[in-house]
């Protein structure tokens, strides 16, 4: 009788399991279905805010992409460039301390960009209107990327401190 209530007690848990996997997947599914789809009424916001919660992994992996271009393209150390971010400068501030042209990178970013989206067009991972779409706003990321003051928290918090 123990074995018995124990394999059933098995079984519901498993089948519990089972269910609700299926029903994040399902669910991951449909959000990325119906976020595809969205018209062009939509905010910005929004869209950012589930894309955070979706996939930050994938976030911090472009970011940290970008990163890579930028201290590849300026030609300084991964230090320079966070002491640089920590102080308020932009990416774009500090290039042109550096006496180098913010254009380089924003052509540098933007041609990496294209060049991951028209992989993943190639490797059929995105049709070709959501390539359009990803493309279309390319621009306005890179320019937000470059001109975005990184170090506004950490200041704010060290000054609140002191």
């Amino acid at each position: 009788m123990n074995s018995t209530l124990k394999k059933l007690t098995a079984t519901v848990a498993v089948a519990g399991a089972l269910t609700v996997g299926a029903v994040g997947v399902a669910g991951s599914a449909f959000a990325a279905d119906s976020t595809s789809g969205s018209t062009s009424g939509s905010s910005s916001g929004g869209a950012a805010t589930s894309q955070t919660t979706r996939h930050p992994g994938v976030r911090a992996e472009v970011r940290k992409g970008a990163f890579k271009i930028v201290i590849d393209t300026l030609g300084v150390s991964k230090d320079d460039l966070k002491a640089a971010l920590k102080g308020g400068q932009s990416i774009s501030q500090y290039a042109t301390s550096l006496g180098k042209s913010p254009q380089t990178l924003t052509d540098a970013l933007t041609k990496a960009a294209n060049d991951r989206i028209d992989q993943a067009l190639a490797n059929g991972k995105i049709d070709q209107t959501r390539a359009d779409t990803m493309k279309s706003k390319v621009s306005a990321r890179v320019d937000h990327f470059l001109n975005r003051t990184w170090g506004q928290k950490a200041a704010a918090a060290s000054g609140a401190s002191a």
